[in-house]
């Protein structure tokens, strides 16, 4: 049985470092979700397991947990104890945090602290792809002001959170890994070695955008999403036509 994801379903929203739930908006504006459907879950705190006792609270049976970069992961811990109908994870990094971007990290954690998110952030955008990368890097800088006061406990999340493989491994329900083809935050190949120890995945390409597709193109997200739905059977947990 496909999935209706207008059918007014929750749909948990985590978004990633710096990001509020405007990062799905208008992606979901184009698959019509309404927005008594949409229950966010800011990432202010800065442990994997502090997000446990909310998310299984939110989350009912035939829920979409969706996720992006740093939230995706907080999902991806969550997967084989959610009763969701499926997870849909954009540009995720599922491995633990690598040594040596701990500098990197803790420099922008006090960059955003003493010069203002915006600033901070502006410099360490990627070049944007999209009909409008002028407009995604906007609401981008917009956004990391707007939760500047959580990138304490995200920069904490990211430095100690633990290696989500083995969760995704036991997820019961589909899940798509999204990622821009042009990722070089999260680049395709994590999907596709996520998807190695994960059989109720499936990897969806994100042609031509990067690590922000969300927001750099979010009709061709919802576009991919939406044929990613009418595919999912989630009495068996496998994908038709493929």
């Amino acid at each position: 049985m496909a999935i209706d994801l207008a059918d007014g379903r929750p749909w948990i929203l985590l978004p990633g470092t710096l990001c509020s739930e405007r990062v799905f908006r208008a992606f979901l504006d184009e698959l019509c979700v309404p927005d008594t459907a949409l229950q966010p879950v800011a990432l202010q705190h800065p442990h994997v397991e502090d997000y446990d006792e909310v998310l299984t609270e939110t989350c009912v049976q035939g829920s979409v947990v969706c996720g992006f970069s740093l939230g995706a992961l907080v999902a991806a811990h969550l997967a084989d104890r959610l009763p969701a109908s499926t997870f849909l994870l954009f540009g995720l990094n599922a491995h633990a945090d690598q040594p040596e971007k701990r500098e990197g990290r803790e420099q922008l954690a006090r960059d955003v602290i003493m010069e203002g998110a915006n600033t901070a952030l502006a410099p360490r955008l990627p070049i944007l792809a999209g009909p409008e990368p002028q407009k995604a890097r906007a609401l981008l800088l917009d956004m990391a002001q707007e939760t500047a006061g959580q990138i304490t406990a995200q920069t904490e999340l990211a430095l100690t959170r633990p290696d989500a493989c083995e969760v995704l491994a036991r997820a019961r329900a589909p899940i798509g890994l999204l990622t821009g083809t042009e990722d070089k935050i999260t680049p395709l190949a994590m999907a596709h070695t996520a998807a190695q120890a994960v059989p109720t995945s499936r990897v969806i390409p994100l042609e031509g955008l990067g690590h922000y597709a969300l927001v750099e193109d979010p009709v061709a997200c919802a576009s991919a999403v939406a044929n990613y739905a009418s595919q999912v059977d989630t009495r068996t947990h496998c994908y038709e036509n493929l």
